[in-house]
């Protein structure tokens, strides 16, 4: 039951109480001896006994107003304490700003025993310098209006400032001097301390966060220096790795190309011992070549610049085409070479001509490292569930050392220093596999034991639905193809800047029946082409002048000449310089040195039929 209740019910008890006590004296005041006496027994008796009840109603009614001022009594002691002890400071304030009452709170608060703060302005506890807050925060009370709120700084007893929170409403009384002001004061201290905490910690933070801006700025602007110093120094790389690639080639593919040449007769016939010495010459060029290759393969992935060209192949004709590449070094040591393939395994997404350099390092590596009569194995198994194709390729040669096997896959590594001067190579070809087949998307890994040969297992993406034959490609086309003879000797233009290309693959053209122009410009080609209208083109890029690229999209771009069939024959071969070639408008993106029986039979492709005889 609330507060008005109990005071309801308590008044209305009271009240009963004194009208059976006006009763009970009215009757006793009319029982005078002399009329009692006028009485009849049965009268007294009804009288006596009337008030006896009233008597014992007195009583009750006694009790009860005892028990209701006890209970009015807790009532103000628990009001008391909730009004003295409560955790906020209650104050009433007369219109001059006179404290009238106060809370034991606020006596705690402001340091002053509560007698003593009685009838003292409140603004006498306000800190001089929030005197005028504080005076126009009074002007803004109005009667009847809501509460107001300020927040200042007060002063206790001993001078020690704290910050205070204060809830005013004015209470306006019948005049000017009765009206009152009720007061809410709480202590903020704790927390202007704490927003003060947080404005220097932001403050802090700012400077921090700009310090650490300015600092970010200059590093940012080492970076972008760095970026742009790094940048330079890859371009001028893949400008020496391009100027290496083609100043190498060059003269290498005169070496091969002049090799081919006279193995094959063109310049007329040769004795025995003479083959042999061009053998010779053929494989210390193809040598040098693999190796320049190799450097240049490597140096490109290292920097990010190599990209696969992913395509559907046939698992068979890469393996078969692989163990080819590398029967003859096996036949002349008598190693037996087999290669095994779970049937079913058909057909693979990968980039062949990269696989191709895979599988030749791995069996060019087992036949070197094998003793003659030993065996080569390349098996080919598939895990549907894993979705993987393994290629692997074992031998019973030489082993490797456990420890060892941690660091054949660096550059010019091997296991044993040794084993280079015995058996030869540099130790790129382990490091290129592993980084071509990392493009791929898979992993490489060797189990070997010395005097018990190797196992290098490669493993790379596969799926049972990439498992189709693929169109057969052009690697598959067998490389002997016969020259025709021709209605007239087609009209071929031959442009390089290097004279003895020049003239080596005009011998060679001419010996074929080819009528050749030769120019060394990107102007001469132009000029040549609008003269002639030749059947086809082989061009180098890198020419003085307008170079090829710009001279392939001049001579597509000219509708009398845009079909004259263009091969480009480069020592370019950086990343990205086949694409180039070919979307400038080139048919046919060959690298020096170029296989010449290759040649002539891409170049045969290209021509119209009708300019060959029909058998």
């Amino acid at each position: 039951m609330g507060t008005g209740d109990d005071d309801s019910t308590a008044a209305t008890r009271m009240s009963a109480a004194s009208a059976m006590r006006r009763r009970a004296e009215a009757m006793i005041a009319a029982a005078t001896p002399a009329a009692t006496m006028a009485r009849s027994p049965e009268e007294r008796e009804h009288l006596f006994h009337e008030l006896q009840v009233h008597q014992i109603e007195l009583e009750l009614q006694n009790e009860e107003l005892h028990r209701i001022q006890e209970e009015l009594e807790l009532a103000r002691a628990r009001y008391f304490d909730l009004y003295n002890l409560a955790p906020v400071s209650y104050i009433m304030l007369s219109a001059q700003g006179v404290i009238q009452e106060a809370n034991i709170t606020t006596s705690t608060l402001l340091g002053v025993p509560r007698s003593a703060l009685l009838q003292q302005s409140l603004a006498l506890f306000v800190a001089p310098d929030d005197q005028d807050h504080y005076y126009l925060y009074r002007r803004k009370l109005v009667p009847g209006g809501r509460a107001q709120v300020c927040e200042l700084r007060m002063l206790r007893h001993d001078q020690t400032p704290f910050w205070v929170r204060l809830e005013t409403m004015m209470v306006p009384g019948a005049t000017t001097e009765t009206t009152v002001y009720r007061v809410v004061m709480s202590d903020i201290t704790a927390r202007v301390r704490a927003e003060d905490v947080v404005r220097e910690l932001n403050t802090t933070l700012e400077q921090r966060v700009n310090e650490r801006t300015a600092a970010l700025r200059v590093s940012e602007e080492h970076l972008r220096s760095t970026n742009a110093e790094l940048e330079r120094a890859l371009r001028l790389k893949d400008e020496f790795l391009a100027m290496m690639s083609h100043e190498l080639r060059t003269p290498l593919s005169i070496v091969l190309s002049l090799s081919e040449a006279l193995t094959e007769e063109i310049y007329g016939p040769l004795a025995e011992p003479q083959h042999k010495a061009l053998d010779t010459i053929t494989q210390s060029g193809q040598h040098l070549l693999a190796l320049l290759s190799d450097i240049l393969d490597l140096a490109r992935i290292a920097v990010g610049r190599e990209t696969l060209e992913l395509q559907p192949i046939d698992v068979d004709i890469i393996c078969q085409m692989s163990m080819l590449m590398v029967e003859p070094v096996a036949r002349a040591k008598g190693i037996q070479m087999n290669c095994m393939i779970v049937p079913g395994i058909v057909g693979l997404y990968a980039d062949d001509r990269r696989l191709t350099q895979i599988l030749v390092n791995l069996l060019n590596n087992a036949v070197k490292f094998t003793p003659a009569g030993g065996s080569v194995v390349l098996e080919v198994i598939t895990d549907a569930i894993q979705e993987h194709i393994q290629f692997s390729v074992w031998d019973n040669g030489i082993g490797i050392a456990l420890e060892d096997q941690g660091r054949i896959f660096e550059p010019f590594i091997q296991a044993d220093a040794r084993l280079a001067r015995q058996y030869g190579g540099v130790g790129l070809g382990l490091a290129l596999v592993q980084r071509l087949v990392a493009l791929h998307g898979g992993s490489v890994h060797v189990v070997s034991a010395p005097g018990r040969g190797s196992r290098f297992t490669i493993n790379l993406p596969w799926s049972a639905s990439e498992n189709v034959v693929p169109v057969a490609s052009v690697a598959s086309v067998a490389s002997v193809v016969s020259i025709p003879t021709w209605v007239r000797s087609p009209h071929v233009v031959v442009a390089d800047d290097h004279e003895p290309t020049l003239s080596l693959y005009t011998d060679l053209l001419s010996v074929y029946g080819y009528q050749v122009l030769t120019a060394q410009t990107g102007e001469d080609v132009l000029a040549l082409v609008n003269a002639h209208r030749p059947d086809a083109m082989i061009l180098d890029i890198q020419m003085p002048g307008m170079d090829g690229i710009t001279t392939i999209r001049r001579i597509r771009e000219s509708a009398a000449i845009a079909d004259v069939p263009i091969i480009v024959l480069t020592a370019q071969a950086m990343a990205g310089d086949r694409e180039r070639c070919l979307e400038a408008g080139a048919n046919i993106y060959l690298t020096k040195p170029a296989n010449l029986r290759n040649l002539l039979t891409t170049l045969t492709a290209l021509l119209p039929a009708s300019l060959q005889n029909v058998a």
